[in-house]
Formats: C-alpha cells, structure tokens, sequence
C-alpha cells in the first residue's frame, strides 16, 4: 500500500525571531498547495497585505501546470497568446536551463504528472512510461513560480511604499526592507532529518530571498521506497544526488528558486563548481551523511559547518 507523505512547504525554513510581534498586517494564507505567512510594516500595511494576497493567488491560477487555459499550459502551444511579461518569465526560465545545463528543466510536465506530483495521484511509472514523458514539452513552473512571487511581490512592496515585510511562502523566504532596529532577519536552516530542529541560522540584511528545496519535502512511499519530488529531467526518476537539502541566498527569487532545485539536482560536487563560477547567491549545502557546508559570502550560526570557498 502506498504511503503518501506530503509535509507543508510552510516548515522547511523555520523563521527564528524574526517575526517580530506587532506587524501592522500579518496573516496565513493557502497558496500554491502550500501554507504562506505575511508579515507587512507601514501605513498601508493593511491594503498592502491584501492586494499581495490577490496577487499570490492570481499567480498561482496564472501559472497552474494542470489549467488547460493556463498560461504554462499555453507556452508550448503555437499562436499562443500571452503577455509580454508571461513571455518574458517563459525566456528567464529557458535561460536558467541553459545555465544549468539541463537539471532545471521548466518543460517537465510531462514527467511530474506521469509522477503524479501535481495531482497527488502518485504511483511509480514503468520505464516505457518514463521514456515517452520525457518527450513531451508541457511546461511545469513549479520549482519557478513561488521564487516569481516573491520578486513580484517586492515590486507590490515597492510602489505601496511599505516600511518593511517578512514573507514565508512556503520554503522560500521573501524578506523587504530593513527592521526597525537596524537588526538582520534571522531565518532557521531546517534540518531535513529533524522537521522540528535546525542546523543553524543565516542572517540576512534588507531585501533578500532565501530558498530551500530538499528529497524530504515532499514525497510518497510504495513498496517501502521513497519517491520525492524533485525529478532529475535526465533520467525522469526523482534525484539520486548526494544532497538532502539545498538552501539558496538570492537577491532575485526566481534565479534562486531555480537554483535551489537544480544545485540539489546536480550532487555537491558539481553543485559547488556551479556556485566558484557565479557570483550571484550563496548557498547552504546539506549531504546526506549530515555533513553541512556553507559559501564563504554567507555565516551559518547555532550549528557546526564546514566554509567553502572560491578556491576549494
């Protein structure tokens, strides 16, 4: 008999005295198939927090892998219409591709479904199963859309001129501005063999994106095996790499969603070669053996890690 596990997004950065008591507007919202919590600070914090809600909630039906009207469901479709900016995040997507070299692949729908990972009908396909939905070119934008948001949800931010917001959207951690103090915001680590413990906390300062994507999310067990859900799009099976988890610091969310999938995807070795080339996010590895290691760009504190740096 299958046993399907499917732990809330909400968990996997564990926020950790940054949620500050007495936000202007502050809430829980169920988004995305995940729970999200919106923490905002200014004068129209209150309309801020409820056109931010809007907005995450029109993405989501936006960009839904399963919506046949859908504008993911669209992009493989000729004459097509959609907008400049659809178009626009369709281009960034085939761009991350290119620079990791095929282990975020946006037109993976074809394997997530057969997996049942966007219908939570899952099962374990046979190889000719396999086979045939790596062929097809529906897109999936799910290891995208929430690292979209959150950037989208600066700009919101932005034009309503809010002090400052602290958003979880469910594993990814949108923070804006500066507190009040002058403090960083401190955001937990989640150990993936604890899901109540952490292996330590980063601090990061102003507007920043912090995105973890790990096996133990979410997964289904058949047969006593464990699926997850992060699906290597060269094999169609879900990624044997030597990670459990990934965590990426990005000042762009959606190039850090995207990176914490695809690092994950790669294993530690190609994962952090990836990271000596770039310059552009610092990133928190966790093996499977426990070990954690930590860029040079970043501190992790409250816990034991190894530093990496560029010339490792």
């Amino acid at each position: 008999m299958k046993k399907i596990v499917a732990l809330l997004l909400a968990i996997v950065l564990l926020l950790c005295g940054c949620g500050q008591k007495g936000a202007d507007a502050s809430g829980t919202i169920f988004c995305m198939d995940t729970v999200m919590d919106l923490q905002i600070w200014g004068s129209d914090a209150d309309e801020a927090y409820t056109q931010l809600a809007q907005l995450l909630r029109s993405l989501e039906q936006e960009w839904s892998a399963n919506e046949e009207e859908s504008a993911a469901a669209k992009l493989d479709q000729q004459d097509a219409e959609l907008t400049q900016e659809q178009m626009a995040l369709a281009q960034k997507a085939l761009a991350l591709r290119q620079r990791t070299e095929g282990a975020f692949e946006p037109r993976i729908y074809g394997l997530t479904s057969l997996w049942g990972f966007t219908t939570g009908q899952y099962r374990v396909p046979t190889p000719e199963q396999i086979t045939e939905g790596m062929q097809s070119t529906r897109w999936d934008l799910g290891a995208v859309i929430k690292g979209y948001a959150g950037d989208r949800a600066v700009q919101l931010l932005q034009a309503m001129e809010v002090d400052r917001a602290l958003l979880n959207l469910g594993g990814n951690v949108q923070s804006y501005g500066t507190k009040a103090d002058g403090s960083a915001w401190v955001i937990g680590v989640r150990d993936p063999k604890d899901p109540n413990g952490t292996v330590g906390n980063l601090e990061v300062t102003g507007t920043c994106s912090v995105i973890t994507s790990g096996g133990y999310q979410r997964y289904f067990e058949q047969d006593g095996v464990r699926y997850h859900h992060i699906i290597d799009p060269k094999t169609g099976y879900p990624s044997d790499s030597d990670l459990a988890s990934v965590t990426v610091v990005c000042t762009d969310g959606m190039t850090g969603d995207v990176l914490s999938t695809a690092l994950f995807v790669m294993g530690y070795e190609k994962a952090v070669a990836h990271w000596q080339q770039h310059d552009d996010f610092e990133a928190v590895f966790i093996l499977k053996d426990g070990t954690v290691r930590v860029t040079e760009g970043i501190t992790l504190t409250g816990g034991s890690c190894e530093v990496i740096g560029r010339e490792n």
